[in-house]
């Protein structure tokens, strides 16, 4: 391996079909467009654009998909030691569409054996979880139960090591297939061996039954809140909180929007000690990631169109 990554992340890569015009609906489309996506992904694509060292533990099943899959990882500069490709696996597949408003279409193939490599993953996999400056999961990583103690593990590792933790939400009740209750245990667990959280209002709301993050059972050191394309975001460390406005861009492509903000967010936050950064610090962090997240969703579900971290500054000149 080369140099040390800047962040070491775990997640699902998959592929994603849509509509090559924005606003068509799947079932009334005549031509697709196929990407590397999947929520983790989505994060890794843009760390590398903003001009990240990224190593990616996931895994792809051995076919065309899980090729292109990878392909696309090594064209934006992803150490894909980390990617394990499973023999009589397939890659799955997501059918998505967005209508421009904020409605969005998904239909998700995974089946169960035989789409679903990432259940292959194991203990050596997550050897190099302290090797970055940054060790950073999501919810999707957590979802499968023979998944999550690999991934706690890592986490705790890292931490362990000196290596913080970001541990982004983006909460799926509905692919779970639990009751509510065993949901919020299993995401305390993933709070508490964070150090950075990153959620949206509703899934503070859902771990909650309210807005403030100082209600969390596990409240880590710093909490930034998002609440969609017009509302305030909030970032709080400790009992301090500072609030920034989102910027407001027509919508093309919003599939992706807030797994944009979350590398955003890391970009920023690597360019400081995260362990050091006064409450100024963070709120600058935060508007760097609302001024990625903005670029995003104004342009395609192509992820060579995200920004570079001189794009987004040069954005955010241009906005004031």
């Amino acid at each position: 391996m080369s140099q040390r990554p800047d962040v070491v992340t775990v997640g699902s890569l998959i592929v994603e079909i849509t509509p090559s015009q924005p606003g068509e609906r799947l079932d009334t489309a005549r031509v697709y467009t196929l990407v590397a996506g999947g929520g983790a992904a989505n994060t890794v694509f843009a760390l590398a654009r903003l001009g990240l060292r990224v190593r990616f533990i996931t895994a792809v099943g051995d076919d065309e998909f899980g090729t292109k899959a990878i392909e696309t990882l090594r064209a934006f500069g992803v150490e894909t030691d980390g990617v394990r490709r499973v023999a009589s696996q397939l890659t799955p597949v997501s059918f998505c569409a967005v209508d421009g408003k904020g409605g969005k279409q998904f239909r998700f193939y995974r089946f169960p054996g035989f789409a679903t490599p990432m259940q292959m993953l194991c203990a050596d996999d997550f050897c190099v979880a302290t090797d970055g400056r940054l060790f950073d999961f999501c919810e999707g990583s957590i979802r499968e139960a023979l998944l999550r103690p690999l991934v706690f593990a890592a986490a705790r590792t890292a931490r362990a090591a000196g290596v913080p933790t970001l541990y982004a939400v983006n909460l799926r009740r509905s692919a779970w297939n639990l009751p509510d209750d065993e949901i919020r245990a299993i995401e305390c667990e993933a709070l508490a061996l964070a150090d950075i959280l990153v959620l949206n209002e509703e899934e503070l709301t859902f771990l909650t039954g309210g807005a403030d993050p100082r209600m969390l059972a596990c409240c880590p050191r710093v909490v930034v809140v998002t609440r969609g394309g017009d509302g305030e975001i909030t970032v709080h460390l400790g009992d301090q909180q500072a609030a920034v406005s989102p910027y407001r861009v027509p919508v093309v492509y919003d599939i992706g929007a807030g797994d944009t903000f979350h590398a955003g967010l890391v970009a920023a936050v690597l360019r400081h000690d995260p362990t050091a950064m006064s409450l100024a610090d963070w709120r600058e962090a935060v508007r760097f990631a609302a001024a990625t997240a903005a670029i995003r969703v104004s342009t395609s579900a192509d992820p060579q169109d995200l920004p570079t971290g001189e794009q987004v500054l040069a954005w955010m000149e241009t906005q004031g």
